[in-house]
């Protein structure tokens, strides 16, 4: 690394004073930004898939699915390498190369005329989405004073919260008034700003490293290791989760695993840093933000399948009930980094997992097959929200507390790697827990879902107030 890029990264490390710069602004604008279309597009294709399939009558749903699938495992697989890229060859490289090759991938999806070349443009998207999220915080935390950080991650959090929960709505409105393949086309422009923008904005930096090079036995194993088992995961309940693949999934997913944590111990450049984990805050918060995630998925996977299937509600009306949640998560994350910097940060999550946990519980007392959407599922469905709002994106604050800005990439590619398999977990708990008739439209099996879920924040939140470290 030489001389005036040492300068550059210490400049961008740790800003002297408390007075956020505009530049700092810019660069979390522009980074949050280009991954809401990363996170939009990984809930927008649930609503398309019924219409993308009376496109393509001939082929078989099973083999349609792979357009989903596809995308959640190359993302889920990539993570972890995407951080690691990014601290040794550059931050700004890396994000401006995933956010070109997501527009790629998105404007062949568009144009697919086939099954094929839409699978595959999807495997294109989730490459540079895997490369575009990690770096994305990883570029502008840098450029926010150390106390002024939790802030910012509150902020990217809550615009991510906003494009998942978009995702359903804004898509079933694209979908009915242009047509599935223009839930695609409109990432091109949005991304197009980005990187023309991004170009002259953001500040390239690196992590210290002792070289420039990449455990090229550890990548293909280890991504081979993350995408069996988000494939397991996410394939189990229907192969079966006794089936052959899916135990092979599993054994693949510990054999590969294994070995790279093995070798990354031992390695001078290794793609699991190792020393993260001696930083309890990290390892303690990491584990929560898996086991946090599940019930996040959960329900936004459950909640607009029980109106569409118990309500009888069309996608496009289940979809726009659902938009007060990512609304309140987005104002109340906003929010919450605030006071997160002042040393509020535990109790904040804290917080936050009671009330997700008391909305989950209400929904589980008082949804029915009666649609009284205002009454009983509203004041729920705000409640969650908010305590979404104060733990999900706080949690990657909580994580990242302490650990060295070099390390920001490969930190953060590791901590969302955490959160990406407990979302996948999460909806084949709901799966799992709502059996066929959950889908079948009754409302008991969805009564066992958000039970199992609101339990299953209650062990997270115990989990939490005694691992992670008390506040300053």
């Amino acid at each position: 690394m030489g001389k005036d890029e040492q300068m550059n990264n210490a400049a961008v490390g740790a800003a002297p004073s408390s007075l956020i710069p505009r530049r700092a602004w810019y660069a979390l604008m522009l980074t949050s930004f280009g991954q809401f279309f990363v996170i939009f597009d990984s809930t927008v294709l649930n609503v398309a898939f019924p219409t993308i399939e009376r496109d393509f009558p001939n082929v078989a749903r099973t083999t349609l699915a792979w357009a989903l699938t596809s995308y959640s495992i190359g993302t889920a697989s990539l993570l972890l390498l995407a951080g690691r890229i990014a601290d040794l060859f550059g931050r700004k490289r890396v994000f401006l190369l995933g956010i070109s090759l997501f527009a790629i991938g998105s404007m062949g999806a568009g144009l697919a005329p086939g099954v094929g070349i839409l699978i595959f443009a999807r495997c294109i998207q989730s490459i540079g989405g895997a490369l575009m999220i990690p770096t994305s915080i990883a570029l502008a935390l840098p450029e926010f004073p150390a106390e002024k950080r939790s802030l910012a991650i509150g902020v990217w959090g809550s615009i991510a919260a906003l494009a998942g929960g978009l995702g359903p709505p804004l898509g079933a409105a694209v979908i009915e008034f242009a047509g599935w393949r223009w839930i695609f086309f409109i990432n091109v422009p949005a991304v197009a700003i980005v990187v023309l923008l991004g170009r002259k904005v953001l500040r390239e930096s690196k992590g210290q490293s002792t070289g420039t090079r990449l455990d090229m036995v550890s990548v293909p194993l280890g991504t081979i290791g993350l995408a069996s088992l988000t494939l397991g995961v996410l394939q189990g309940h229907k192969w079966g989760w006794s089936s052959p693949g899916i135990i092979a999934c599993f054994i693949s997913a510990v054999v590969f695993l294994t070995y790279v944590v093995l070798r990354s111990s031992r390695h001078a450049e290794p793609l699991i840093d190792l020393s993260l984990f001696q930083h309890r805050r990290f390892t303690s918060a990491s584990i929560a933000t898996f086991a946090f995630n599940l019930p996040v998925a959960g329900f936004w996977f459950s909640a607009p399948l029980f109106m569409q299937t118990v309500w009888h509600w069309s996608v496009l009306k289940s979809g726009c009930s659902i938009m007060p949640t990512p609304v309140v998560i987005f104002l109340t994350a906003t929010i919450s980094g605030r006071y997160s910097d002042r040393g509020w940060m535990k109790r904040i999550i804290g917080s936050g997992m009671l009330l997700s946990g008391l909305g989950l519980l209400g929904l589980f007392i008082f949804l029915d097959e009666n649609a009284h959407y205002f009454t009983h599922y509203f004041p729920f469905a705000v409640l969650y929200g908010i305590g979404l709002g104060l733990a999900w994106s706080t949690l990657t604050g909580a994580a990242l507390t302490g650990i060295d800005h070099e390390k920001f990439g490969v930190a953060n590619g590791t901590n969302l790697t955490f959160r990406q398999m407990g979302g996948a977990m999460g909806v084949a708990m709901v799966i799992a827990v709502s059996g066929t008739a959950g889908v079948a439209g009754s409302a008991v099996a969805f009564h066992r879902v958000w039970l199992a879920l609101s339990l299953w924040v209650a062990v997270t939140l115990a989990f939490f107030t005694f691992a992670y470290p008390k506040d300053h």
